[in-house]
């Protein structure tokens, strides 16, 4: 998957999220309209894109999305676009043992991820607490 046939599936997707229930889960025909939105956006890169491939290409966003909203919001780290978790020489102690926790954060220690704005704005943020 090219980064233009990503944004392309994320666009779909946030076109579409209404059709969706709770925690944007789509059904079967869903998954057959993205992709045939897709083959008709001409793909750049990879095979076509039947409707497997964009529930999984979907399923591995989220979970990257997950990993880098939990570490622009872990204490002690910065996260940008630019620089990811912009790791130095002063914090490589912390990210070491974030990292032994979190295994998945590791290849953002100083490396943004290009789709968590694009993200932010799909998936809603989730209180934590009590109230």
């Amino acid at each position: 998957w090219s980064d233009k046939d990503t944004f392309a599936l994320l666009d779909f997707i946030d076109s579409h999220k209404a059709t969706a229930g709770d925690g944007l889960n789509f059904k079967a025909p869903f998954w057959n309209a993205c992709a045939a939105s897709l083959m008709l956006a001409n793909p750049e890169k990879g095979g076509p894109k039947t409707p497997k491939s964009c529930k999984e290409k979907w399923k591995r966003v989220r979970d990257t999305y997950a990993v880098i909203d939990h570490l622009s919001r872990s204490s002690g780290f910065a996260y940008s676009l630019k620089s990811g978790a912009d790791i130095g020489v002063a914090n490589e102690n912390s990210w070491d043992s974030y990292v032994k926790v979190h295994k998945d954060a590791a290849p953002y220690k100083n490396k943004g991820w290009l789709f968590y704005d694009r993200m932010s704005a799909l998936i809603p943020s989730k209180c934590k607490g009590l109230n």
